[in-house]
């Protein structure tokens, strides 16, 4: 499947961005079990988004990142985003996320 991705989407990608963009990233252990441990009561998992930087972004310009939001639910298994229900304020240091502490590869293998 990684192949797959690199050598369709990343492609594609790259040549429309004109960009090396992101194949993988990479999350601190410490840093992904915070955020897991520290998620509410109320959670009822995690959704990894992928998520793109502004073109202007200082340090890594239309690169592909993944961002980590905590889930809410109901009794008939719908997981809605923290940050797409009624109470959407959530900040960086929120404890439902948005959480983007990754090392994107590349640049940072």
């Amino acid at each position: 499947m990684v192949d797959n991705y690199h050598n369709t989407r990343k492609k594609l990608i790259d040549k429309t961005h004109g960009v090396n963009d992101t194949q993988s990233s990479w999350i601190p252990i410490d840093k992904l079990k915070s955020f897991v441990n520290n998620l509410p009561e109320h959670a009822t998992g995690v959704r990894i988004h992928l998520a793109a930087y502004d073109h202007d972004h200082a340090h890594f310009p239309n690169q592909t990142t993944t961002v980590l939001i905590g889930t809410t639910g109901d009794d008939k298994d719908v997981h809605t985003d923290a940050i797409q229900s009624e109470n959407a304020t959530l900040t960086a240091n929120d404890s439902m996320g948005p959480f983007n502490k990754t090392k994107d590869c590349p640049p940072i293998c």
